[in-house]
This record gives structure tokens, sequence and C-alpha cells, in this order.
């Protein structure tokens, strides 16, 4: 049996996310209809979980990020399906279990669900990526009890906006007194802009623009997952699967304007981003 080697520095229990981090979450798609088309479950990938996640370690991701069901918008594609909990369990409990044993690198679980969430939660996830902005506010007592990151996403589900920008840092303010109130600590909370989330293209490329702003307004990290989504190709024209560059634009942008996690798919390249990105910025300071 082949032995794999864990390289992360980044202990699951001792997981420290701030303003000053700069982490890379690589993406793990436990669905058979990622719109990035890459769900393990596609019958067209031959997927290896154990040498994915140690590639992804190798080449610097400090976050995996698991998600069992497609987040992809229904005003953009067809035959969306919504699975049941219990489906969704069935699809990511086994790869955190894998990914808990035979490595030492924090886990994100990518849901809304609250049931799915808790059974995640129990077997050592890190962290708690809703893209809902807290759907379910039964969420709440659940990450007081674990005292577990979270990420809060602006989503509004009807995509009505005027001003962008003063509605973002509205809504997003709602939810955070909301969780605050309930017993969460700031320290514990992570602010996603919501990257195609209820936006019109132009109004995705607006608020990754201005990500500066939502981290002044609250003083919060900020996560940015605008990985091979569809307002890059709006802008240049390319498929899914040929946004690798539009992507890194978008990485190295988020990183310059003080984005503390990028969530991505092209690990590798975009670690490569990354790196030269920050190279550059601390050579800035220098006089």
């Amino acid at each position: 049996m082949k032995e794999y080697i864990n390289k992360s520095n980044m202990n699951p229990d001792k997981l420290l996310i701030n303003n000053k981090s700069i982490l890379m979450m690589g993406i793990i798609n436990a669905t058979p209809d990622s719109f990035s088309g890459d769900g393990i479950y596609s019958d067209k990938n031959n997927f290896e979980l154990l040498e994915t996640c140690q590639s992804m370690i190798d080449a610097g991701v400090g976050i995996i990020d698991i998600g069992g069901e497609s987040t992809r918008p229904k005003s953009i594609y067809n035959q969306v399906v919504e699975i049941s909990e219990d489906e969704e369990i069935d699809r990511v409990i086994p790869l955190i279990k894998t990914i808990r044993k035979n490595f030492k690198i924090p886990i994100s679980i990518d849901s809304k669900k609250t049931k799915v969430i808790k059974e995640a939660i129990k077997e050592g996830v890190s962290l708690v990526n809703d893209i809902s902005m807290l759907e379910d506010e039964n969420l709440i007592a659940l990450l007081k009890n674990y005292d577990i990151y979270y990420v809060l996403t602006h989503y509004r589900k009807d995509g009505k906006h005027k001003k962008i920008i003063s509605e973002m840092l509205n809504d997003l303010n709602t939810k955070l007194n909301m969780l605050t109130s309930g017993g969460i600590k700031r320290e514990k909370i992570i602010l996603d802009p919501g990257i195609g989330f209820g936006k019109k293209y132009f109004q995705s490329a607006e608020v990754l623009s201005k990500i500066n702003l939502l981290k002044k307004a609250f003083n919060l990290p900020v996560m940015v997952g605008a990985s091979r989504k569809s307002f890059i190709g709006e802008y240049i024209d390319r498929n899914v699967n040929e946004r690798i560059f539009g992507s890194a634009a978008t990485v190295a942008y988020s990183i310059i304007m003080g984005a503390n996690i990028v969530r991505v798919h092209d690990y590798k390249e975009m670690i490569d981003i990354k790196n030269i990105t920050e190279t550059l910025i601390e050579f800035s300071k220098k006089e």
C-alpha cells in the first residue's frame, strides 16, 4: 500500500485565519455536476482522492474544501438538481474521513445544510463554507457549540441589486450582527463577497474589484472564490475549462487587495501566482 507523506504545516487543530493570512484553498467537488466539470463522480474523471490531496499539499495548498452539492446558479446552468441531506452526507463524509486519516491538513465543508455541516464537524473539519448567507439560522447554535471558523457569503437569492457594493455591505452587516448576537466570536468569521451568487457578471466583477472596501468596513478576513466562474468567461469569451489565465488574474488581484483565502480549482498554477504576488508585495514595501 502506498504511503502518503504529509508536508503541510497547517495543523488542522491549530488553524489560524486572520487579516494577515494568505491561504490557498483547493477544491474537491464530490459531485457529478460541478459547473467547473471537475466533480469526482463525473463519468469522465478517474479521480484518486489520496493522490490529489498529496498533490495539493506538495503544491502548498493550506485548506482542502469538500463539497457534495453543486452550487452552480440555475439562472446560468440547466438541470441543476438539489440533493437531500442524507445524499450529501453520503458523498462528503467518506472523503473527509479518508483525508483526516491520511493527512494533517485543515478541511472545509462546503454546504448550507445544518445536518451535513454537523456530521462534517464531528469528523474534524476546521471551517464551514456556507454560500447561502446563513439561510438556516439554526446553524448559529451549532457553530457556537463547536467554536469553528465560518465563511459568511453574500448572496441575495432574488438577485435584485441597484447599488451592489452598499447592498452587499448592508446585507453582510445584518447577518454578521445575527451571528455575533448568537454568541459567535468575530475572530471566527470570514467574509466572502459571493462572486457569481445572485449577481450579474458585471456585479461580480465590481464586488471583486472592491474587496478592500469589504475588509475596511468590517476588519475581518476575506475569502474570494472566483476560480473559473462565468463572469470571467463573459469578459474573455472562454469556456469554463479555458479560464485558467482569467482565474490567475483574479487570484493576483485578490491577494493585492487583501484577500486572506483564495479558493481555486487549478491549485498548482495558482500557488505560483500566489507566491510571486506575495513576493512582489513584500518588495514593494521596501525603500
